[in-house]
């Protein structure tokens, strides 16, 4: 039987399956990286003319595919620009200890963000923020690193969302790594590579050697299917590898983490298709760094109570 549809089969039936022989089951598997909303109600993303997306995903659908495919623990990322939707979110899968984490959205520009932050950190879900909004955020702006510095000295995380992938949004990035030393940053989705099945340029490939060496820079390895010039996106590891080989090669075991970008991943296949996929380059790495990218990566970056 071909290799990923016999991954595709273990992981709807259960536990992440290894993917090589020797590797055993990971211990946790967390998804850092989903959108809950309803359209039911006013959302600022996704777009109304996004037939698959423009529909409520919620936590009944979500939780039971993931838990087939094996995950152990959700982290959701807010995708709203309304402060009240980060509360509407905790409120959502309050009591349901599956959901573990809120990557919030907070107006890095707002002059009551310190005070906004103290709130919502009452949930202790509450892990951190994605600096986003309808404009262009100005990573050089002393309110913004001001308040960055807040973020950090609560002792939660950046997540950095750059589309497009190109050199100056890691450099962007790279300049607040440097500005605020302690200060746990996320960058989203392969540093929003756009996959087309080429090997990335030695340019690209010099600007992530330079942000991975900022310690506290992690990367997700999340959004394959999105990130893909071809749609829907292919399937096969061969299209993807050789920017994850160059990720590996600057972030190394200890700074990748686990993200489906569910439900996203509906424009392609399934969610068990989407972790198969991941999972083929991580098996071939051996069993320590499948237990790094699914679970502990994910814990140091978001400070989450597990062992």
């Amino acid at each position: 039987m071909n290799r990923s549809i016999l991954l595709i089969l273990t992981l709807s039936a259960g536990a992440l399956s290894a993917a090589a022989e020797g590797l055993k089951p990971v211990k946790h598997l967390i998804d850092t990286h989903i959108h809950l909303y309803d359209t039911a109600r006013e959302v600022t993303w996704p777009p109304k003319d996004d037939e698959i997306l423009h529909k409520p995903h919620l936590p009944n659908e979500y939780s039971k595919l993931a838990k087939d495919a094996g995950v152990t623990a959700v982290i959701i990322v807010e995708a709203s620009n309304r402060l009240e939707d980060n509360q509407w979110v905790l409120d959502l899968v309050k009591g349901d200890d599956f959901y573990t984490g809120l990557v919030g959205n907070v107006d890095v520009y707002r002059d009551d963000f310190g005070a906004q932050i103290k709130v919502l950190k009452e949930d202790p879900r509450f892990v951190g923020v994605r600096a986003r909004g309808p404009n262009p955020i100005d990573f050089t702006d002393e309110r913004v690193l001001k308040n960055l510095r807040i973020l950090a000295k609560e002792n939660l995380t950046l997540d950095y969302l750059t589309n497009g992938g190109g050199i100056p949004g890691i450099e962007k990035i790279a300049s607040v790594a440097k500005a605020i030393p302690d200060l746990h940053i996320v960058v989203n989705h392969c540093l929003g590579y756009n996959f087309d099945g080429k090997a990335p340029g030695q340019d690209w490939t010099a600007a992530v050697k330079e942000l991975a060496s900022n310690k506290k820079v992690s990367c997700k390895i999340s959004g394959l299917y999105q990130r893909s010039v071809p749609q829907p996106a292919p399937r096969n590891l061969d299209h993807y590898e050789s920017v994850l080989s160059v990720l590996w090669n600057s972030f190394g075991k200890d700074r990748m983490i686990y993200g489906s970008n569910w439900p996203c991943t509906k424009h392609t296949d399934t969610y068990a298709s989407y972790l198969a996929l991941v999972d083929q380059f991580f098996s071939k790495k051996g069993q320590e760094a499948r237990e790094q990218y699914y679970w502990k990566n994910a814990a140091a970056a978001y400070r989450l109570p597990l062992d």
